[in-house]
């Protein structure tokens, strides 16, 4: 899913001519320890880490300062690529920019973990089935089909490798996880746990 659904564009950012304690001041209003920098032609200049200026003199420009990260993404890019970005890079931001390389925002942790939730429909009520099915070919279809012919709606998919089987969690639209639980028992579909969610947004 793209990660532009998800960007914080309420973020500190400074130019890399102003000065150091401009940038600090942009950091306790936004109450976090880097700043976005961009150039003068309003384009991605890097970031500034608080750690980096701590013994720095107030009145110093920025732009000595500033790093260009390893890691950052376009707003085409997907919110598993900035999940995987994240992780592989250690960081706690990544800056969000556009075609023309200005940055339209942020995406942190916060907002990784606000994706991963809804992705997992946490956000809505119903009912979930966790199951453990044969890594092959097929499998999942068969729960699908079921829950399709009797007018279930899936909300969510998520599933593990483990091993020669998948860990499957299926949320659905159900406010009933005993017909749920009835159901797959007809169908002769084992399953570990099935449990009613009330969603929390």
């Amino acid at each position: 899913m793209k990660a532009v659904r998800w960007v914080n564009t309420f973020f500190p950012k400074v130019k890399n001519t102003q000065t150091i304690t401009e940038a600090l001041h942009e950091m306790r209003k936004h109450s976090c320890d880097y700043c976005i920098v961009i150039d003068e032609d309003g384009k991605f200049d890097g970031l500034l880490h608080k750690s980096v200026i701590k013994e720095v003199e107030m009145d110093e420009k920025v732009g000595p300062y500033v790093v260009f990260p390893d890691f950052y993404i376009v707003e085409d890019s997907t919110i598993e690529e900035a999940a995987m970005m994240l992780i592989e890079n250690k960081e706690t931001i990544l800056p969000v920019v556009n075609s023309n390389s200005e940055v339209i925002g942020v995406l942190t942790i916060q907002e990784v973990l606000e994706a991963m939730t809804e992705m997992a429909a946490m956000d809505e009520h119903g009912v979930r089935i966790n199951l453990t099915l044969p890594d092959k070919p097929g499998e999942l279809k068969k729960i699908i089909d079921v829950l399709a012919n009797n007018k279930i709606n899936i909300l969510s998919i998520l599933t593990i490798k483990d091993g020669d089987s998948r860990l499957v969690s299926i949320k659905v639209d159900s406010k009933d996880a005993e017909s749920v639980a009835s159901i797959l028992e007809i169908y002769e579909i084992p399953y570990e746990s099935i449990v009613e969610e009330e969603g929390f947004f």
